[in-house]
């Protein structure tokens, strides 16, 4: 009775942060698939692999450093657990300080970074230029970006879900509808779609500020501001310990992101109508893997919070019930893509060429859900227990692994080999952590 008791408690709790979560990460993949149809009924495929390009380009930045939300996460759970207000004010502060000098240090570098990646495309110079366009305006977003991350990730941490939906909800729509007028009124074309993403990055930071004070003053017994957390705040050694325990994460994601860039910089060698089809089926993979990070996300609460409280079955227990549905959600993403995918994709672009191809390729989307569940949940679950080692070396293994398939399918299948090394590396991951998840399990005794 008393398991069922505990079981019956978890369960509620991770639906509480996963429902949340769930909705306000598929309001970005949301975003993606309005920009997809708005330069995808543009006049000429060009506009659409422009947006796209430019999208892979913040992916590696932003994602590059997304320990500052996976990190965040992490820490403050354990912190809530053990109930530290101290340590919780102490890592927003400085984990906003952290992002506004990284997000400041790429607006300052920005010719460096916007040369380098060029290095690497083999796009058309129609498309190559619009993308440089892209790019000029959205960097000055990013300190506010980054700025989010750590936001969000604090209040995920503490089981704030529904502020870090109504944050991302505002963020996206408004997005949305900027981006829209700004193309459509203001006959704007991918300029306009950065433009708008720039002002929600910006103005979002606003309303995640305001939920994490409120949140602060009606559950800590320490001011966000005052003078107990503001003491020895710029304390190198603090940002030193805080950037060691992020270090494994930050390579882990560079990895991954890597991966995935290489993924879109690898289409262009087929053509921009292979691009962009490309870029059209990604957008709903995305949309697969944010739904499901919801899952996963509640996971890494959960796991954080009984690390923190050292209670193991406890931690089994929010395992096993966080997958189970992750897993069912799946399943479900599945079926959707297999009998609505045709009219998901005939919706968002009107490009004959692009239709076509994209069909040919649809397949990949619809047995991806089924195959990244395992990685996206085994994250989170690692993630809660800040077990970064353990997901940098699972990764760099997955990401080896790519590589491989890359010189050997490529060749033999073109775009197709392009697809089956993306879904040998989503299973690697998987793979490479689910040998090691015992050890989480240990973290808790």
């Amino acid at each position: 009775m008393l398991e069922d008791n505990h079981n019956s408690k978890i369960s509620r709790e991770m639906w509480q942060i996963a429902v949340p979560a769930v909705l306000a990460n598929l309001s970005t993949p949301l975003l993606g698939l309005s920009d997809s149809f708005i330069m995808g009924h543009m006049p000429h495929e060009r506009y659409l692999a422009a947006v796209a390009l430019g999208s892979i380009f913040f992916s590696i930045l932003y994602n590059g450093v997304n320990f500052l939300r996976m990190g965040t996460t992490g820490l403050s759970a354990q912190a809530y657990g053990r109930s530290d207000d101290l340590s919780l004010n102490q890592l927003f502060i400085r984990g906003c300080i952290s992002a506004a000098i990284i997000g400041l240090l790429f607006i300052g570098l920005q010719n460096l970074l916007a040369h380098f990646f060029f290095m690497f495309m083999a796009a058309e110079e129609s498309v190559t230029s619009l993308t440089a366009l892209y790019f000029s305006i959205r960097i000055w977003g990013a300190p506010f970006a980054l700025m989010n991350y750590v936001a969000s990730g604090w209040l995920l941490g503490i089981g704030r879900a529904r502020e870090v939906l109504y944050i991302h909800l505002y963020m996206n729509i408004s997005n949305i509808l900027l981006n829209f007028l700004f193309v459509y009124s203001f006959d704007m074309t991918a300029d306009g779609v950065a433009l708008g993403t720039v002002l929600s990055e910006t103005s979002a930071f606003a309303v995640a500020l305001y939920y994490v004070l409120r949140e602060n003053k009606h559950n800590s017994k320490l001011p966000l501001l005052g003078a107990d957390t503001l003491t020895r705040i710029m304390e190198l050694s603090a940002f030193k310990k805080l950037f060691s325990l992020n270090r494994d994460i930050f390579i882990r994601t560079m990895c991954l992101t890597l991966t995935l860039a290489s993924f879109t910089l690898l289409g262009t060698r087929f053509g921009t109508e292979i691009l962009a089809a490309n870029a059209v089926l990604m957008n709903l993979q995305h949309m697969t893997s944010y739904g499901l990070d919801g899952f996963a996300q509640a996971a890494e609460v959960l796991v954080g919070k009984e690390i923190g409280r050292k209670s193991k079955v406890k931690l089994r227990a929010a395992v096993i019930i966080s997958s189970k549905y992750a897993i069912l959600t799946a399943l479900v993403f599945t079926l959707f893509y297999y009998f609505f995918g045709e009219i998901l994709i005939n919706a968002l672009t009107n490009i004959e060429v692009i239709l076509t191809i994209s069909y040919d390729y649809l397949i990949w989307v619809i047995i991806l859900p089924v195959l990244s569940i395992w990685s996206f949940q085994l994250d989170g679950i690692f993630i809660g227990a800040t077990a970064g080692s353990d997901m940098r070396n699972g990764m760099i293994i997955s990401m080896i692994t790519y590589v491989v398939c890359i010189y050997t399918l490529l060749p033999l299948y073109q775009n197709h080999g392009l697809w089956a090394a993306y879904a040998i590396f989503i299973v690697m991951r998987a793979l490479t952590l689910a040998v090691k998840y015992p050890s989480i399990e240990k973290r808790a005794i």
